[in-house]
């Protein structure tokens, strides 16, 4: 592994990111997910040689939660900060919350993808603070190493903010050939943006074929692990773009998000909510996005296979 790892270039970014002061307008939303095992992949077990993902059943969600709004609020002040719950399991979050009065919650009446749980407080977000920059936590991961994985999410913010129009996915280096994964193939560096160690997006592979895996762990290819660093609007028009129904259906909330009827309104609009899962509206859309590589291996995700938690 350390062969690839030199024969592929990844030398130069082993190194902790350089840019670790937050811009100014930066925000975090905390997706809450669903019940699902751990998948644990630590830098110890890589660096020992134990490179293929360890499962284990992990902590409740709500723990997972907490540990993830920890993390973000190593970088992100909690006024900034907002969890998004659904209804019938927001109260498993009450004790963990409040211990975090600063943080903002958002509830859906019902689950309704990815799409919605990300937009409607993009969308408030965006309103509150049109210079926004919005980072997208899963609750479901596991990281090894929350200081040196927010420093990263720091730098992907701070290439956030040179390049405004551009969204940023943070790739995991892999540790072993992994099927049930999603995969990103980076491409080149983005030019302008070389002091982040960031690259283009070649192609993301939601469901890769045994022989593309391969290829991909041989190669350059990243885990996507789904953390989302832009602009707010620069995602807002992205979910114009590809999902529009999801954002035309979320447009009356825009206006009432601290009214008195903004409830009942919620509850109407998810009635005609689609589906949508933000992972699969954007499978033409990844070329817009620059990836953030993670060389060290301590990312995992709790749910089986991979993602599918967070693309559904």
């Amino acid at each position: 592994m350390i062969g690839r790892l030199r024969s592929h270039g990844w030398d130069s970014l082993t190194a902790a990111p350089a840019h670790l002061d937050p811009p100014a307008h930066l925000w975090g939303i905390v997706l809450t997910g669903g019940d699902h095992d751990d998948i644990v992949v630590t830098y110890e077990a890589a660096r020992a040689g134990r490179l293929r993902p360890r499962w284990a059943r992990g902590p409740s969600p709500d723990a997972s939660f907490k540990k993830t709004v920890d993390r973000a609020l190593r970088l992100i002040a909690p006024e900034r900060l907002v969890a998004v719950l659904t209804r019938n399991r927001a109260h498993r979050y009450d004790p963990e919350l409040a211990s975090l009065p600063g943080v903002q919650r958002i509830v859906q009446p019902v689950a309704r993808g990815t799409a919605p749980e990300i937009f409607l407080p993009v969308l408030r977000i965006a309103r509150q603070d049109p210079h926004a920059i919005v980072v997208v936590l899963p609750s479901e991961h596991r990281v090894d190493h929350d200081a040196r994985f927010m420093k990263y999410v720091a730098n992907a913010a701070g290439a956030a903010s040179a390049r405004p129009d551009l969204p940023f996915v943070i790739g995991a280096q892999p540790r072993s050939a992994d099927r049930s994964c999603p995969w990103i193939e980076p491409g080149p560096p983005i030019e302008g943006l070389e002091s982040f160690s960031v690259r283009s997006v070649k192609r993301v592979l939601p469901r890769p074929s045994p022989a593309e895996v391969d290829a991909l762990f041989v190669g350059q290819g990243l885990l996507n692990t789904h953390v989302l660093v832009a602009h707010a609007r620069t995602l807002i028009d992205l979910g114009k773009r590809y999902i529009p129904d999801v954002l035309e259906t979320l447009e009356p909330l825009e206006e009432v998000a601290e009214a008195p009827e903004a409830d009942l309104l919620c509850d109407a609009v998810y009635e005609c909510m689609p589906n949508a899962s933000l992972a699969h509206a954007l499978t033409d859309g990844w070329r817009q996005f620059a990836v953030l590589p993670i060389p060290d291996a301590m990312w995992g995700e709790r749910s089986r296979p991979g993602l599918e938690a967070l693309a559904s």
